[in-house]
């Protein structure tokens, strides 16, 4: 009786423990629509619409979204629409270094600073006004 007791508790616990490596494997391996260690900004509010993903702005040299790069949305609504004015959100998947959205090229105007790790739905001053990014790589972004 003892035996196939514990061997019972045994295989419940077994289950638990395969249930948990599998739900953080799927978890920690899902960077949503854009690369890991990016920040993604998203065409739609609430993380929805087309997608652009960029990491390589830092806080030396900004990262604008208008000339002479002309970035643009891909995967879904708001596709081939430039990036310049017209994000909705951001979630930065960068677990090392947050990012800061501008309303003006060259990392001026006003701002949203976006935590590593999280997202946000842009605030009324920058949705739709965006114009560049900086991470904060080296020292806080200005």
């Amino acid at each position: 009786m003892r035996i196939a007791k514990s061997l019972a508790v045994g295989a419940v616990f077994s289950s638990l423990i395969g249930a948990a490596f599998v739900g953080a494997e799927s978890a920690s391996a899902s960077a949503g629509p854009c690369a890991a260690q990016e920040a993604c900004l998203f065409f739609n509010s609430g993380y929805q619409g087309a997608t652009f993903s960029d990491g390589a702005g830092n806080s030396q040299t900004p990262e604008n979204y208008g000339a002479p790069n002309w970035y643009t949305f891909s995967n879904g609504n708001g596709a081939g629409i430039y990036v310049k004015n017209n994000a909705a959100s951001v979630f930065d998947y960068d677990t090392n270094y947050s990012v800061t959205i501008y309303y003006n090229s060259d990392n001026t105007g006003p701002k949203q600073y976006i935590k590593r790790g999280t997202g946000a739905n842009l605030n009324s001053d920058l949705k739709n006004n965006d114009a560049s990014q900086c991470y904060d790589f080296f020292q806080a972004c200005p």
